[in-house]
């Protein structure tokens, strides 16, 4: 009789330890597992709304002419090429008979970082430089300047008589640029 009682305790004695020493374990592991299987299961499924998106995006890219592209990196290129601007500038002065002269180029002033707070991917460059010309055609000077695909703003402007109907005008811009 003690033997038939015995048994049903040893084996209620080796249930108990088995699930406290494997079972358990076992089991808070597989709850573990599942519950990172379905972060990665949610981070697969982002990773494929965001390929749709880049791919509905990438198709949108694509149907953009080159022109309009290369227009597009004038208008706001993805580095400060100073020598480019400095060229387009001169350019635009050549067609008045203006040389652009005293070329100095700092970085963006405190002004500009008040405003771009909050905008980490654009900066500006402040470039200041000298023409003499005549009234009529520094004025359509800035005209062509303003009417360009580069982003640029008057920031300073000084100008003095350089004898006859000449002036030497000392002009200040600030152009923007991608980070």
């Amino acid at each position: 009789m003690t033997r038939t009682f015995l048994t049903p305790l040893l084996l209620l004695a080796v249930a108990v330890g088995l699930f406290f020493g494997y079972i358990d374990p076992a089991y808070q592991k597989v709850k573990t597992l599942r519950a990172e299987e379905a972060r990665f299961n949610e981070a697969l499924n982002q990773s494929r709304e965001l390929q749709k998106v880049r791919d509905t995006l990438l198709s949108r890219f694509n149907t953009f002419s080159q022109t309009d592209l290369e227009r597009l990196r004038k208008l706001l290129p993805d580095n400060v090429d100073n020598v480019r601007l400095i060229l387009d500038i001169d350019s635009i002065a050549s067609k008045y008979n203006m040389r652009t002269r005293n070329v100095t180029v700092s970085g963006a002033s405190s002004e500009s970082a008040a405003l771009n707070a909050g905008q980490d991917a654009i900066d500006s460059v402040v470039l200041s430089f000298s023409v003499i010309a005549e009234y009529d055609d520094f004025i359509r000077f800035l005209e062509d300047l303003e009417s360009s695909l580069r982003i640029v703003d008057l920031v300073g402007l000084t100008f003095e008589t350089a004898g006859g109907n000449a002036y030497n005008f000392n002009v200040s811009i600030k152009t923007y640029w991608l980070k």
